[in-house]
This record gives structure tokens, sequence and C-alpha cells, in this order.
């Protein structure tokens, strides 16, 4: 018995063993030794397993291996086989397949970096969309989305084109089955079933873009998951790959909601949705507002009407590598030291929520006003 085997087995809780045999048509038959575990037996075999109560005990990781063993007979697998799926039974299983790969199942390597990288971007944008739906992230501004980032673990590949494994740990469901849903479920579940609606939302405004719709069919979608974020990963994955696949198998230790129709979830691409995703993702990311952005730059133009005390001005500023023009309204104060900037030459720099509407942008809530003076700089 290998070292490797062994440590797989110490992964698998109790928990997953529990729930694994449950849905494959195990019964509770009583407890063996009174505080040791229990005895479990299937409706239509004489076999029979014992699921320890805790991994403290020495010999929890062989007693997993004996269970393998025995539900492998039940099951026609290879106790490997059966294995694998205990040490899944606890997590949300995520897998990316790309259907283009080499005749030996390999992949480029920049294209693999690609796939682990897009796949990232994928569950970062359902994260974001998760904790509040927008048009656009700003990456490294949620914590939430990161932290769920940084526990999802790499698996290891699969044959068949190129499949890459993510598995996302979820907590196990401690109520009674009937009562699961009156509780709210984990933030990785919920991510995860983010991901899921984010992808089936932009599949179905891709088919009816396709159908003659236009941009309005992904800016209906974005409460559902969609994102420039979202678009712009599937995008990038679908043309390293030649199509793109993700499923999720989700975690037996914690129970669907009505909502889901199996145990796992598939939603595809083809190549031709790439362009079509990223130009949604392009709009998309121009009709977001970017709160809280700052601007640095000189006041081009301004503009006030003699009987208001407010007003208005337009400030020349690099947004996304390019020099652009950002309009803004200025309160009686506020006004007055951008005029002073404006006669002096002098930059300005300022906070503001800024949004775009076609070729314009706008900044609103301006606050934080600051001059530069260029001269004594």
């Amino acid at each position: 018995m290998s070292d490797d085997i062994i440590a797989v087995a110490e992964t698998i809780t109790p928990l997953g063993v529990r729930a694994y045999l449950a849905a494959h048509g195990w019964k509770n038959t009583g407890a063996y030794r009174v505080d040791r575990g229990d005895v479990y037996r299937r409706s239509d075999d004489r076999e029979t397993v014992l699921v320890p109560a805790s991994t403290r005990f020495a010999d929890y990781p062989i007693r997993v291996l004996q269970l393998a063993e025995i539900v492998s007979r039940t099951e026609d697998r290879r106790p490997s086989a059966v294995l694998a799926d205990l040490s899944l039974a606890a997590v949300d299983l995520i897998r990316v397949r790309l259907p283009r790969a080499h005749d030996d199942h390999s992949l480029a390597l920049d294209a693999g970096v690609e796939l682990l990288s897009g796949s990232r971007q994928l569950l970062l944008a359902a994260a974001c969309s998760t904790v509040r739906p927008q048009r656009r992230f700003r990456a490294g501004r949620n914590d939430r989305a990161s932290t769920y980032v940084a526990g999802v673990r790499l698996d290891h590949t699969e044959p068949g084109s190129f499949i890459v494994n993510l598995r996302v740990p979820v907590s196990p469901s401690l109520a009674e089955p009937e009562q699961a849903h009156l509780f709210a479920p984990p933030f990785e579940r919920s991510a995860n079933r983010m991901l899921v609606a984010g992808l089936r939302a932009a599949r179905q405004a891709t088919d009816l873009v396709n159908r003659g719709d236009r941009f309005r069919a992904f800016d209906q979608r974005v409460p559902d998951g969609v994102s420039a974020n979202l678009c712009n990963a599937a995008a990038e994955l679908i043309d390293v790959g030649g199509g793109l696949e993700v499923s999720v198998s989700w975690a037996l230790t914690r129970p669907l909601n009505e909502e889901h129709d199996s145990r796992r979830a598939i939603v595809t691409f083809e190549p031709p949705d790439a362009p079509v995703l990223r130009e949604a993702a392009q709009i998309l990311s121009d009709r977001q507002e970017r709160v809280d952005e700052r601007i640095q730059g000189y006041v081009s133009k301004l503009a006030r009407d003699h009987s208001e005390p407010e007003g208005r001005a337009t400030i020349k500023v690099v947004i996304d590598g390019a020099l652009t023009s950002v309009r803004a309204d200025f309160s009686p104060s506020e006004y007055r030291t951008i005029a002073q900037a404006h006669a002096n030459r002098w930059t300005v720099s300022l906070e503001g929520d800024l949004r775009r509407d076609g070729q314009r942008w706008h900044l609103s809530n301006p606050r934080d006003l600051a001059v530069i003076d260029d001269g004594d700089a």
C-alpha cells in the first residue's frame, strides 16, 4: 500500500463518506462499539461497511481503504475510482474543458498558462457578482472574492481534450434535509452557483444576439452574474481551446437547492461565440460606473451660467491609456478652485464616480479636490 494512497484516505472526511454512501443506496443500520462508528448496508446486497466516527483513530485511513475496496466490488469499479469520488464528496468540483488539444491530450505551455489564468478570472468574476452584481469589476478591490479564489485548489488534469479540475471546499450542511433551504449557503457554494448562472446567462444572451438581439441581451442579465470580466475570461478560454465547456459537480455533504436539476451543471461555448462575448465585455466595461475613481489632469474648459453659483468644468485626464475629456459639475467653492487652476494652468486631482455615456465621460460626486502647482513642483 503506497504512501500516496494512504495520504488520499487521510483527507477523506467521515461526513463525506456518509454522504457518498447515502447517495448510493447504503443505509445506516446502527452503531459499532457505541462510539467507534456506524455500520452501513446496501438494501440489495449483503455487504456491510464500517464508517469510522472520527479521523483521530489511528486506523482511520486503513478503514477508509477497506471501505473503498468493498464499495468497489458492489459498484463493479476500481477501488481507486471509489476513493477518488470519496475525496470529492466534500467539495464542489469545477471542470474547465478545452475541446482543442494535441493528440496526446497535451497543451502548449503558453496555452496552459492562459487556461489557468482564464479559469481564475472566471471564478473571480463569479465571486464578485455574488457580493454585488456589476457590469465590470476592478481587480483586487473585492476582498471577499479574493479570499474565495485563494481557497480553490488545483486538482490533477484529466485525459479527454484538456481538462483542469478545480476543487472548492464547501462546509457541510448540518440542518435536517427538509430544513436545509431555511439556512443561507456558505459563500463558496453561492459563488459556484453564480458561476453556473452567469455562464448560462451569457450563453442565453449570445444565442439571442445570434437571433438579432443587441447589447441589452447581456445588460439585462447582469443580476444573473454576467459581467465584462466573465465574458472576457470566457472569450479568452474559447480562443485558447477552440471552444469551452465548464461543468460543476456539487458536494454531496451539502444538499442541492430545488433549482438544481442534476448533480452536474454543464455550460458550453463554441469558437464563434468569442467575438460576441468580447464585444459585450467592452460595452459592459464602458457602461460600468467606476466608483471612487481618482483622476488627475488639467482643466481645459469652464462653463457656468452667470445666474448660477455652480459650474461645470472639462478636465483632460488619461483613462485606460488614452487622453480623455471628463466633465464634472462643481459647487461654488470647488468651482472657484477649479477656475483658479484653469487660469494658472495648474494640475488638479480629485475623486468621484466615473461613468461613460457614449463617447463622453462624466465624473459625479466630485470630492477631495486638490490643486498641484506644477511650477512649484
